[in-house]
């Protein structure tokens, strides 16, 4: 099926592979990517901080405090949520685009390292991420932010965790975002949408199962329902700040993330979509030269320029 699909020459290289949920492998790997992003980070010492701040629950949650040289201060801040289907830590590749949201953007980054399921289902990661925005808003002189210039984002399950906590900020603790970037998010655990299973061996996935990301995440079959602030796309989606919603067309994320941003349109919040063609889930972090991963890099950093300017 792949070979009938109008997949840009840039991405057709990418490699498929299936994700595993077996909790060994998956810890030996988390295990690996957090020595391989560790020594990546020195690259960029000069200007990140790790940190540790108190959780909802008594967790102490690790981030990355991304301040960009000459900064001016009150400075904007963003609130960083990684992808990796709820269960795999940050790539090197998150880090390198977080470093530019920074610097292009001209804002302060909280990059969260929020607990992975299985064995922390929700809402073990959905409150280290909210943590993580309580914490700039309550802290943001110390930290040198305007709390006036907050906004979220996140690609993938990241998506799902900053869409989220957009959500629950405005509703439970009238904390006014100026944005939230969504990047081809997952937004809806009943995985109702055809691109759900129509593009479930496109790579980088192979024999993808958005129903078991979810019920990884969940703790259980996504059937049963999801709990408040899980699932995005069943929340209150009245009064949120602006967002931008880039969506891959070959990505079995792609209809749930479009019907995310349609649900928000309708009921009067101000959405950016960009449905960018011939892209696979994940093209910015596999194909970074290629020029459709920067054009898209630059749509978000226009965003972000945008909120942090109104």
């Amino acid at each position: 099926m792949n070979s009938s699909l109008n997949i840009h020459p840039d991405f057709r290289s990418i490699k498929g592979r299936a994700l595993c949920l077996k909790r060994v492998p998956l810890a030996l790997m988390n295990s690996l990517l957090a020595t391989v992003d560790a020594l990546h980070r020195r690259k960029f010492k000069t200007i990140i901080q790790v940190k540790t701040i108190p959780g909802l629950d008594g967790y102490r949650v690790p981030l990355l405090f991304i301040r960009p040289e000459n900064l001016v201060s009150p400075s904007p801040a963003l609130i960083y949520c990684h992808g990796g289907a709820f269960v795999v830590k940050h790539a090197p590749q998150h880090l390198e685009n977080a470093v530019r949201y920074a610097r292009e953007a001209g804002c302060a980054v909280i990059f969260v390292d929020y607990r992975l399921a299985p064995k922390w289902p929700f809402p073990a990661g959905f409150d280290d991420c909210y943590s993580a925005l309580q914490w700039a808003a309550s802290n943001a002189e110390q930290l040198r932010i305007d709390k006036q210039r907050i906004a979220v984002s996140g690609d993938s399950a990241g998506g799902a965790l900053a869409a989220a906590a957009a959500q629950r900020a405005v509703h439970e603790d009238g904390i006014r975002l100026c944005g939230q970037m969504l990047i081809y998010p997952a937004a809806d655990a009943q995985c109702r949408r055809p691109s759900t299973s129509a593009y479930a061996n496109v790579p980088p996935f192979k024999a993808a199962s958005s129903t078991a990301m979810w019920q990884a995440y969940l703790g259980h079959a996504p059937s049963a329902g999801a709990p408040r602030y899980a699932s995005p796309i069943d929340g209150n989606l009245s009064g949120l700040a602006p967002a931008y919603v880039e969506l891959a067309e070959f990505d079995l994320l792609h209809d749930q993330g479009r019907a995310y941003a349609e649900a928000m349109l309708a009921t009067g919040v101000g959405v950016e979509l960009n449905d960018i063609k011939g892209t696979v889930h994940g093209f910015d972090l596999l194909a970074v030269e290629s020029g459709i991963s920067q054009a898209a890099m630059q749509s978000r950093i226009q965003f972000l320029r945008k909120m942090f300017a109104a």
